[in-house]
């Protein structure tokens, strides 16, 4: 870890992955000298890139594969919850350990995300560092980068943050790189202030499609509020002093994001798009754009070699080079198929059978997709997650196994939910559910009203209200744990997984409860990460 993180500042960089031919002619450096770099304003454009970078980056300096958005994370953060479960044990080892509860300080996925996020706010905090002696920029333009780095810096440090608690804090690049860990609250008081000062300095829209913007800024300042509050006033255990969230006032952070909520509905100019399955398709970007505040991009430009690798879990099983299907490692729980309504579009778009052979298509935009078939209940071995498309392979000109999907990180509608929370939590139920019906009213069918879906999902208990249609919307954007975590529902949810109901319940939601502990909340600090820093200290039960 500590070579690699000091290795960073010797730019390795790669294309950033996204579809604009700006963002794309910036070309890629290897092992150019930081004392040689950074002097002028197209230098910190590409270096900003190598920031951009490591949410779908394929290796750092040589090291990992596919460390966060882009594949592991998807795995990490959505196995072994209500949502997905492990196919059966017999998988490639480095995923199964996340859906059948085994994942130790020694699995391979956790060290490569501590690793890829922190070589992330290395590049930061040196390009931050850096670009103040570089002249030429025009306008505001040099503020920007920096507002623009200092979200990736305090986005990273709060990911680590959800995954491992306290976590050590690198808002500099000459500091020790021996620093112990720091505080929850320490933490996002650097998180919070980054996004703040991108909230202050950046524009309505960058002019670099897939870059952030004073909204994301805004959604992500709510989105760390809104944890804290919801931490706090759950009571989620931290185990260790340094994960305490008893210095927390939920009552200022609800109120401080709904007013980023806010601002988001009344200004930002994102709303939700028509067709919600234009969302998860390769070849709808355009559309995508409306909603998508922040993801991780790829392109279908083979030169580019960016990509993200959906094929594993997240597609619906079936044959990848005649079909476009997936290895089907992850299955959809029953939890989530119960969750729907019949009169949902988004129950069978997400929860779907596998693509056999039969498979019918569809075409949408003119491109042709193969359409996987429904299921009657969850009880069949052919349910498949089927939230994320691929395009009919005969059209590819990337590998089969790649995808050139954009994967939301932040969307509209997650503003939305957000908001809701937001309301109830600061007194205003009944508007709570007046923006949970907003959400809801893209996904009915014909034949039904938003009212039938109101009526359906209904519960007492607003938060259990608010929870499900948080993992009927986003399910599998790699929020669930931590939703289920910052609620302290995470442990419930687990011990209450039907092993009963559901063809992969049955199989492996047994595996799962008979492995889990309480304190498994939190990821474990990586073992090489504590082998190399003696002043870490691991998480409580590992």
């Amino acid at each position: 870890m500590r070579q690699l993180i000091k290795t960073t500042a010797i730019l390795l960089l790669v294309v950033f992955t996204s579809c604009s031919d700006d963002f794309l002619d910036n070309e890629p450096l290897s092992f150019v000298s930081t004392d040689t770099f950074y002097k002028t304003p197209d230098q910190a454009e590409i270096a900003l890139t190598g920031v951009y970078n490591i949410l779908s980056a394929n290796s750092i300096n040589g090291f990992g594969n596919n460390g966060t958005y882009s594949r592991n994370l998807m795995i990490m953060l959505n196995g072994a919850t209500d949502e997905a479960l492990l196919r059966s044990p017999n998988v490639n080892p480095n995923f199964s350990v996340w859906g059948d509860g085994t994942f130790t300080a020694q699995s391979d996925f956790v060290n490569q995300s501590w690793v890829f996020f922190y070589a992330g706010i290395n590049r930061a905090n040196v390009l931050i560092e850096r670009i103040g002696s570089i002249e030429g920029f025009s306008g505001n333009r040099k503020n920007e980068i920096i507002a623009e780095a200092k979200l990736l810096r305090g986005f990273y440090h709060m990911i680590l943050s959800m995954m491992h608690g306290g976590i050590p804090i690198y808002d500099s690049e000459n500091l020790d790189d021996s620093l112990p860990r720091d505080t929850i609250e320490n933490v996002y008081k650097l998180v919070i202030s980054d996004y703040e000062f991108a909230y202050n300095n950046l524009g309505h829209r960058s002019e670099v499609l897939g870059r952030v913007n004073k909204w994301t800024a805004a959604g992500l300042l709510a989105k760390a509020h809104t944890y804290l509050g919801s931490a706090k006033n759950s009571g989620l255990q931290g185990f260790l002093d340094i994960n305490s969230f008893d210095w927390v006032n939920s009552n200022d952070h609800y109120t401080a994001a709904l007013g980023y909520t806010q601002d988001v509905i009344l200004n930002s100019g994102y709303q939700l798009i028509d067709n919600y399955d234009y969302l998860f398709r390769e070849s709808t970007k355009e559309e995508q754009y409306g909603e998508f505040m922040f993801a991780s991009e790829a392109s279908s430009d083979a030169s580019i070699n960016a990509v993200n690798i959906i094929v594993n879990a997240f597609i619906p099983q079936g044959n990848l080079n005649t079909r476009g299907g997936g290895y089907g490692w992850y299955r959809p729980a029953s939890e989530l198929y119960d969750k729907y309504d019949s009169g949902d579009f988004r129950k069978d778009h997400n929860v779907t059978g596998n693509m056999n052979s039969s498979t019918r298509f569809e075409f949408i935009n003119g491109v042709k997709y193969f359409v996987p078939r429904t299921i009657p209940h969850p009880n069949v071995g052919f349910m498949s997650i089927g939230k994320y498309r691929m395009v009919d392979p005969a059209l590819k000109v990337i590998p089969n196994w790649a995808s050139s999907i954009n994967l939301p990180i932040l969307r509209y509608a997650d503003i939305l939910l957000l908001h809701a929370e937001c309301q109830f939590f600061t007194g205003d139920e009944t508007g709570a559910r007046t923006t949970l019906s907003e959400v809801r009213s893209r996904a009915i069918k014909d034949g039904f009203t938003v009212s039938d879906l109101d009526d359906a999902y209904r519960k007492d208990n607003f938060v259990d209200e608010l929870l499900e249609e948080r993992s009927r919307e986003l399910c599998y954007e790699s929020w669930r744990r931590f939703d289920l975590a910052r609620f302290n529902k995470l442990n419930e949810t687990i011990t209450n997984l039907s092993t009963t109901h559901g063809f992969f319940n049955r199989r492996t939601a047994p595996v799962i409860q008979s492995n889990w502990k309480e304190e498994r909340i939190w990821f474990p600090i990586p073992t090489t990460q504590l082998d190399l820093n003696s002043n870490l200290l691991q998480n409580q039960g590992y």
